[in-house]
Order: C-alpha cells, then sequence, then structure tokens
C-alpha cells in the first residue's frame, strides 16, 4: 500500500504563533523537529498496520522545514517551493492520503487558521458557495482521482471539519484552539502516539474509506484583503472580478480549477502596507 503524505507545520502541538513556523525565528527549529516526529509517527503507524511506500510532500511555507536526517528511512520527500502542484504534488498514485500538521480555514478561530497565504492578503476562499480550507480543496483534488484521505492531524477545528466532510477519515487532535494564538495542546510525545495509532487505524480501516469528490462544475471564489490584489491577479481570461476585493473563475474539471487556484495564488501579494 502505497501511502502519500502531506505535511504542514500549523497543526503540530505547541504551535500557537507565527514565529514557531518562520525560519531562522527562535522557536522554529524545536517546531521543525516536532514536524518531523509527527511525520515519522504517522509513517510508523501506517507501517505497522502493512503500508509499505511512503511518499512525504513538504508542504508548508518555503517547503524545506522537515529535518532530512530524522526522517524515517522508509520515506520518500519531495522538498522545495516551486511544485505544480505545490501542497499535492506526487500524489498520483496513492492508495490513501494523510494530512498532517493542517490547520483551520481563514475566517474561523482555529490555531493560525489561514487559507494558503496570511489573512492579510486572503480573507476567505469559497468552493462551489461553501468555505474552503486548504484541506478541503487538497481532498477534493485528490478525490477527483479516487484517493480517499485517510488521516487528519491538526486542532480540534481542523479535525471537525474533516470529520464532516470526509467518510471513514481518521483523526488525530492534537490540541484544542482557544484563540487563534492559543491553544491546550497534548505533550509532543501523547500526540505522536495518538498519530501513530490513529494512521495504523486508517490504514488498517482502508476499505471504510471513500474519496471526497464533489460534482462539477467547479466554482471557486477568493476574497483578497484589498483591492489592489484583487485587481493584481487578473491575468487569466477565465477569472471575473465579481466585488472590488473578489474574484471567481468555474471550470468542468476539478483538476484544472484548482490549478489556476495556484495560479492566482502565485499572483497575490500583500499590498505595502503590511509590509
Amino acid at each position: 500500500m502505497k501511502v502519500y503524505i502531506s505535511a504542514d507545520m500549523e497543526g503540530v502541538t505547541g504551535v500557537t504563533h507565527p514565529q514557531d513556523v518562520i525560519p531562522c525565528r527562535p522557536r522554529y527549529e524545536q517546531f521543525r523537529r516536532s514536524l518531523t516526529a509527527d511525520v515519522n509517527a504517522a509513517i510508523d503507524g501506517a507501517g505497522r498496520a502493512g503500508a509499505s511506500d511512503f511518499v512525504v510532500n513538504e508542504a508548508h511555507d518555503g517547503m524545506r522545514n522537515i529535518v532530512l536526517e530524522d526522517l524515517d528511512p522508509r520515506a520518500e520527500i519531495i522538498v522545495g517551493q516551486r511544485k505544480p502542484l505545490v501542497m499535492m504534488e506526487g500524489v498520483e498514485g496513492a492508495d490513501i492520503c494523510f494530512f498532517v500538521g493542517y490547520h483551520a480555514r481563514a475566517g474561523v478561530e482555529g490555531v493560525l487558521s489561514h487559507t494558503y497565504s496570511s489573512p492579510n492578503e486572503v480573507i476567505g476562499v469559497q468552493l462551489n458557495g461553501e468555505p474552503c480550507s486548504e484541506a478541503r480543496m487538497n481532498a477534493a483534488f485528490t478525490g477527483s482521482l479516487g484517493i480517499p484521505v485517510g488521516l487528519v492531524t491538526g486542532d480540534d477545528r481542523t479535525c471537525g471539519e474533516a470529520e464532516s466532510l470526509y467518510a471513514g477519515v481518521r483523526t488525530a487532535r492534537v490540541k484544542t484552539a482557544i484563540d487563534r494564538y492559543t491553544a491546550r495542546c497534548l505533550a509532543p510525545d501523547a500526540a505522536r502516539i495518538l498519530i501513530q495509532e490513529t494512521a495504523a487505524n486508517a490504514v488498517s480501516a482502508v476499505g471504510d474509506l471513500s474519496a471526497y469528490a464533489q460534482e462539477g462544475p467547479y466554482t471557486f471564489e477568493v476574497e483578497f484583503a484589498t483591492a489592489s490584489t484583487a485587481a493584481g491577479v487578473l491575468h487569466f481570461p477565465q477569472l471575473e472580478r465579481t466585488d472590488d476585493r473578489i474574484v471567481t473563475w468555474t471550470h468542468e474539471d476539478y483538476a484544472t480549477a484548482y490549478k489556476m487556484f495556484i495560479g492566482v495564488m502565485s499572483m497575490a501579494h500583500s499590498d505595502p502596507d503590511y509590509g
């Protein structure tokens, strides 16, 4: 069985502040080791349940965060930012997908909640008229390939969304959000035991999982923080500006609509007011 792991960082236990996940900041080295340990726990649990093939895709910020020398040697890892599918690069051919260290969407009170960009750039994203997190849009992509999401780790908001959307998914709630910058957290060792056990359960019950696949057409709507940012992304002919700060597009093929989102976000930049 091939397990694909998309690894973000804000959902790691103890992470509660941007300083925890930005390279060269004082606590970053501690938490990149924690991220690596969470990924290893997921691999170990899945391996105990019979999985033998693992691909890890770096999905946080510059996508060079996992400590390579500490990574479980059974896994291959995709490192680097310039990837056509970004957070989901390399998922093709997997039997099951894990989202490790994921976070809640922009606009809700999850720990460091955002959608693909800081709240200084993106206020919110909708897919077919419903609020859309990174996890949801990524799950819809794997679903379009027939690949189910088996494990999600992160805070209570992240796991609650997963349980409401992906049939049969197992979740590991490693912290409970009190505020965007505050959480009640499991100790790291306890979090890794939980992830390990939950990953094993997900692989053992893979037959109970269903791919998250919505019916087309697929409409993305992105609300930016400023009108200037919205104006700056209008380089695709299919995009429509429906309000000063809102752009939208529709496509019959989900993969195309998803790749357009990636393209739009690559052109979005905070206004100078926000540094």
